[in-house]
């Protein structure tokens, strides 16, 4: 069954950085710290932003600088809580937010400290 959620969603250039780390990796493990039940980064095969240069992995036109896009899925309020924070994180780059509908599966699964999550009662 389908419920209301929203998507956050942020644009960034591969090289972007936050607190000396990758944008996109501190990103993650920022969501993974809040308790979000997932996020997925998208790295893109061309793209442009605000400067008008394009960024693409063409041969003749080769940037190591691609487009990026994160992805977070929630609950309006979880979303809607982190926004201004993650705007304030995201110097460069956009920051979007839609109202999607969600169909959430649930596991067995508890996640480590790692960031890696483990199965329940595993029979041997």
């Amino acid at each position: 069954m389908l419920t209301d959620g929203m998507l956050l969603r942020i644009y960034i250039a591969e090289s972007v950085r936050i607190k000396e780390k990758s944008a996109y990796k501190y990103l993650v493990d920022y969501f993974m710290a809040k308790g979000f039940p997932g996020c997925t980064v998208f790295r893109g095969m061309v793209g442009y932003g605000h400067e008008y240069k394009i960024r693409t992995v063409d041969v003749l036109q080769l940037s190591l600088d691609l487009p990026v896009v994160i992805d977070v899925v929630d609950t309006e309020e979880k979303i809607m809580a982190i926004v201004p924070e993650v705007e304030a994180m995201v110097e460069h780059g956009l920051v979007t937010v839609q109202k999607v509908q969600m169909g959430r599966k649930e596991t067995n699964q508890v996640p480590r400290a790692t960031g890696q999550c483990v199965p329940e009662n595993i029979p041997d």
